[in-house]
């Protein structure tokens, strides 16, 4: 993930969201329209769309929608009962530690 600040955009090489800066410190950023923010704002809010666009990607192979993938990854862990799991072949539940 390549960020650059080089204003008066900062860019991403992950995303095409962009961020640009309107004068006196203030950066508009396009996921976020109608709010101005500091510069280090608007560099964590290109991160965050870094991050979503990986997010969204992994979330396809589980067949979920990024925000059911967050969803259910911050919801309190469930125990998982060894007993209940099918075997994977090729993995010593045994010797996995399990």
């Amino acid at each position: 993930m390549t960020i650059q600040v080089l204003e008066p955009l900062i860019t991403s090489d992950q995303t095409q969201h962009r961020a640009r800066s309107v004068g006196h410190g203030g950066w508009v950023v396009s996921w976020l329209p109608g709010r101005t923010i500091t510069l280090d704002q608007a560099v964590a809010a290109i991160q965050l769309a870094e991050v979503a666009a990986a997010l969204s990607d992994l979330t396809k192979c589980l067949g979920l929608t990024p925000c059911e993938a967050i969803g259910q990854a911050m919801l309190e862990g469930r125990a998982i009962d060894a007993r209940t799991i099918e075997p994977v072949a090729g993995f010593d539940t045994q010797a996995g530690g399990m």
